[in-house]
């Protein structure tokens, strides 16, 4: 029966064609955000001062191994100066 109907035939052709795009459109775009996304978004200067600030009015032993790798790796020399002076802080108590 649907052999039989010419326009049904085109129908269900050009549907397959659209379907076909659709899912090569979409797989494209999802492959192309997974490429240029970054995994974590950047934190600010001000988020990682704020963070250096809490950990040293925690204290614990715990913080000064998080405020150690801070002034280690942390990109911004403000941020290391201040994990620096947590440091000294949380040592001087």
């Amino acid at each position: 029966m649907l052999l039989n109907n010419p326009g049904a035939v085109i129908l269900l052709v050009v549907f397959l064609i659209g379907a076909a795009m659709f899912a090569v459109g979409t797989w494209l775009v999802r492959r192309g955000r997974a490429v240029h996304e970054p995994a974590q978004p950047a934190e600010t200067q001000e988020q990682r001062l704020e963070l250096v600030e809490r950990l040293a009015m925690v204290g614990q032993p715990w913080c000064i191994d998080e405020l150690r790798v801070i002034r280690e790796k942390d990109p911004d020399p403000l941020v290391r100066d201040a994990a620096d002076a947590a440091l000294m802080v949380i040592a001087s108590r």
